[in-house]
């Protein structure tokens, strides 16, 4: 039985009002003078909480990648799927992609002084600082014992490892920072990819020895111990990958300097041991779930038949179904009635602010590309695939008529779509026929017809508060899939690379895989996790770190179904489809490593402070 969602778990009482210390903040980031000081923030249990929360609500990872003005409406917001095959946004006509400069990126001509901020430099470091000054403060705290204090640690550990992470993955090496720095005293060099991997990995261990297995319901949010070797598991997936980890094949497919500058964007040299190190941690992440109450969300339900709690599919409940099982560590900063005030501005989900209407609300925002449709196998486990100029009568029958694997049809929406029984269907056409436009939406929104979007996480259930979603940070599935990527690199498709593989196929209701070879299994498993992570803010990394992003994006064209209106003889319209071009994208070999943006490089020492200012190469 589907357990619905457990009410008001979000840290409530100890969080969410916490947040709303300014007081605090301003100490926090200006820690010279005022009232308020590191013996008044840090003399008692309930003082201290303050400190706490503002690093969490700085710290925590959520599924939007936001600039260092924090939540709201913010122009500079961007999300790495909207510069992946992901997803598409129009950068003439959708006023997000326009703000987040996503034409100067799908062009190739993005400069050091023109980047969208995804990775959020600035922000990731204030929550390294706020994690920092917990850390160097908590003994202070006169009315706590060892135990409290020690969990208070690892959360802080884990915090600062995180952020730098998050970091990593788009910069490379970074500068390592473990005190309480002041504003604008960033004056570190980069640190080698393997002091940053190594660094972040102990502090992962330190933090999973202080933290609890679990939490009470109260707490919920909170990271744990499992949440600490998942964070171990994804950085040391991360490492044995080509793009740190280059076999010898490989190096000239990627971008270096050809000197120990390199020591900030790889390891010297390929070792496959470095493949069995993240399979160990993912294993570990798995073998100590149960500990923590976690395990895969299978009901035996991977179809979805309808929009309530009990009739969808057990992968669309796992971002429903708040607290679910399967969830390591999410995200609860926007379980609440301001959801949709809050993140309607963030890029790359569907819908936010629109009620139970879901995507009835505004028309097609964030196209999803045919290209990453066709990753998505049949349910028999065959492929499928469309032609530009392809056309057909009815988009909706279309897609169905394929019987695609049940993921899709859960994240998916499309033209002539049964969205909800509040909705109905989903009319996403341009007028034709004798028919207006359909649902296409004003000056920010694609105008065109393009009729297949991303709506993994909108509220297309009825549940008009939109407060009780799960925003993953970290779920189980992901390191099922880990494993077996890390197993087959490192000994060929083996029978536990494949049972961990066919965990989330058989969740999805899908054949599993068998009698592959290992670079099949490669290509399997990398389209699996691609299937079963969509959207989460893994597919552009993933890209990176295989080192396919020129393959899969540089210098091509992606396309979409475009629809018109065409009566259907009883008074209702068809979305009738052509195989368009949305645009042409590039990515040049220098995007594997975003820039430093003009201003960290010019206050920053990021380099050896003589002949290299610290920007990565080629920008």
């Amino acid at each position: 039985m589907k357990r619905k969602y457990i009410a008001n778990l979000v840290i409530a009482s100890v969080f969410i009002s916490l947040f709303m210390s300014s007081c605090l903040d301003d100490f926090l980031e200006k820690p010279a003078g005022g009232a308020v000081t590191v013996d008044t923030i840090f003399h008692t249990k309930n003082q201290a909480q303050y400190a706490v929360a503002s690093m969490y609500q700085s710290g925590m990872q959520n599924l939007y990648v936001y600039n260092a003005g924090g939540l709201g409406h913010s122009n500079s917001c961007a999300r790495p799927g909207i510069i992946t095959d992901e997803v598409y946004l129009e950068s003439n006509v959708t006023w997000i992609a326009q703000n987040v400069g996503v034409g100067a990126y799908y062009s190739g001509t993005m400069t050091s002084g023109n980047t969208p901020d995804i990775p959020g430099y600035g922000a990731h470091y204030r929550g390294i600082r706020r994690a920092n000054l917990v850390l160097k403060n908590i003994d202070m705290v006169i009315d706590a014992d060892q135990a409290w204090i020690d969990d208070v640690k690892g959360q802080a550990l884990f915090i600062r490892a995180l952020q730098h992470f998050e970091l990593f993955r788009y910069y490379g090496g970074i500068p390592i920072v473990t005190d309480v720095l002041g504003e604008g005293e960033l004056k570190l060099p980069r640190r080698s990819v393997k002091t940053v991997v190594s660094t972040i990995v102990k502090w992962c261990d330190e933090a999973a020895v202080l933290l609890p297995s679990s939490r009470s319901a109260t707490e919920y949010g909170k990271v744990t111990k499992l949440a600490a070797l998942a964070l171990k598991a994804r950085v040391l997936l991360y490492a044995a990958s080509p793009m740190y980890n280059t076999p010898s094949g490989m190096t000239s497919e990627i971008i270096r300097f050809g000197d120990d500058r390199d020591s900030v964007l790889c390891y010297p040299d390929y070792d496959v041991n470095r493949w069995k190190l993240a399979a160990d941690a993912a294993k570990a992440v798995i073998d100590n779930a149960g500990a923590a109450g976690v395990s895969i969300y299978n009901t035996s339900t991977p179809e979805t038949t309808g929009d309530t709690y009990a009739t969808i599919g057990d992968y669309e409940s796992v971002w429903n179904v708040y607290a679910n099982e399967e969830m390591i560590l999410q995200c609860t900063e926007f379980n609440s009635n301001d959801w949709g005030n809050k993140i309607w501005a963030l890029t790359n989900q569907s819908r936010s602010g629109c009620g139970a209407a879901g995507l009835g609300s505004w028309g097609p925002m964030n196209n999803v590309p045919v290209e990453f449709a066709m990753l998505y196998e049949k349910r028999d486990g065959s492929n499928w695939s469309v032609e530009p100029g392809d056309q057909g009568d009815d988009l909706a029958a279309f897609i169905e008529g394929l019987d695609l694997d049940p993921r899709f049809y859960q994240s998916i929406a499309y033209g002539g779509m049964q969205y909800n029984s509040s909705y109905g269907k989903l009319q996403f056409y341009k007028g034709a026929d004798g028919f207006s436009d359909g649902k296409l939406g004003g000056n920010d929104q694609d105008p065109h017809g393009f009729a297949m979007e991303a709506y993994k996480f909108a509220p297309r259930i009825e549940n008009a508060a939109r407060q009780h979603f799960s925003w993953p940070v970290f779920r189980l599935a992901e390191f099922y899939l880990s494993y077996a990527e890390a197993l087959n690199e490192f000994e060929g498709p083996t029978t536990k690379a494949y049972d961990a593989l066919n965990v989330t196929r058989d969740r999805a209701g899908m054949p599993e895989k068998s009698n592959l070879s290992q670079e099949e299994f490669r290509a399997a498993v990398h389209n699996e996790r691609t299937v079963e992570l969509a959207f989460e803010n893994h597919r552009y990394n993933d890209l990176l770190r295989w080192m396919q992003a020129d393959e899969v994006i540089n210098d091509r064209s992606f396309y979409g179904f475009k629809t018109v209106a065409k009566d259907a003889g009883d008074g209702t319209a068809l979305h009738a489809w052509t195989v368009s071009v949305f645009s042409k994208r590039f990515f040049p070999d220098k995007y594997y490593y975003l820039p430093f943006s003009n201003a960290e490089v010019s206050k920053n020492y990021l380099g050896d402070r003589e002949a290299w200012d610290g920007q990565n190469p080629g920008w």
